[in-house]
């Protein structure tokens, strides 16, 4: 993108002047088909990221939820309906919970939820309990170091692998989620992941025929759109409450990085003076960034309320 900055003017100046003769040259449009590409994946209500890490069982969680939702929901209309006889009424909710059996959500979604989730946030501190045992009666292992790397973690180095943690952990059911829409809006195998990539509604505007036929409206919950919002936060508060010692860390990592080149003063000065700025031109880059975000966000949330594909 920043080589193309560059270049998209003079290059396409060129080409200009070029096509002015007999012949035709293309257009360089450089980064502007990325963007374009983001834009059109905003545009069409999908969450403005990428998928990571892909769980096929966690997707197989978020099907059977997806029907099992929707089939509870028309269960509970045929109970209340009162224009059915009895025989019928029996028949369908037979029917139905032989239905509702096989996209029934496995047990272990309670223990994604309630014990994989907290354990792995609990982990580092239930590990360096776990060494500290083992230290107290006699027994060191070579994972000490691992131990001491926790125990000895600054605030600044908190801040760094805090937010990211924050945002690997809720990356795991977001991309599944991802894969899901993409199932839905009739993406190919190798492009489920990428519902953004895929124009049209796909199977969620069949779903509301079949459903509107019965009276019954529903939409899918924008849980990808949730998730994103609840991580931007926390990891942003989680840098507000850290900032100080963030920038405490940096400075004292320049300190020490000067000092190894063992310079003179003024060059001393000069290089703190750079450092500085690098520091603030990084917190300028943050904020923008952030803010393209939060619009791209934004975007997305009215654009998924306002068209047919959830």
């Amino acid at each position: 993108m920043f080589v193309g900055v560059f270049l998209i003017i003079p290059v396409n100046l060129v080409i200009l002047v070029r096509n002015f003769f007999p012949g035709h040259w293309r257009y360089r449009p450089f980064f502007l088909s990325h963007f374009y590409y983001v834009w059109l994946w905003v545009w069409r209500g999908e969450a403005p990221t990428v998928p990571l890490i892909f769980i096929r069982p966690l997707l197989n969680i978020f099907m059977k939820e997806h029907f099992g939702r929707r089939l509870q929901r028309l269960r509970l209309e045929i109970l209340l309906r009162d224009g059915l006889s009895d025989a019928t009424r029996s028949a369908l909710l037979a029917r139905l919970d032989a239905a509702l059996q096989r996209w029934k959500t496995p047990r272990f979604k309670t223990v994604f939820l309630t014990v994989l989730v907290p354990g792995i946030i609990a982990f580092p501190s239930w590990y360096k309990q776990f060494i500290d045992f083992l230290g107290s009666v006699g027994i060191h292992l070579p994972t000490d170091v691992v131990a001491n790397f926790i125990s000895n973690m600054t605030p600044g180095e908190l801040t760094i692998y805090g937010s990211n943690g924050i945002g690997y952990l809720l990356a795991i059911p977001v991309s599944n989620i991802l894969a899901k829409r993409g199932l839905f809006l009739g993406c190919k195998p190798n492009r489920i992941c990428f519902p953004g990539g895929q124009d049209g509604p796909g199977a969620y505007l069949k779903e509301k025929e079949i459903l509107g036929n019965l009276g019954l409206h529903s939409r899918e919950t924008p849980v990808d759109l949730w998730l994103m919002g609840l991580g931007g936060v926390l990891s942003w508060l989680f840098v507000l409450f850290y900032w100080d010692s963030y920038i405490a860390w940096m400075r004292s990592l320049n300190t020490a990085l000067i000092l190894s080149y063992n310079v003179g003063s003024e060059s001393e000065s000069q290089l703190q003076s750079q450092f500085e700025s690098s520091l603030q031109n990084s917190l300028s880059t943050g904020i923008a960034v952030a803010a393209v975000l939060l619009g791209l966000f934004v975007v997305a949330a009215f654009r998924r309320a306002e068209s047919d594909r959830a």
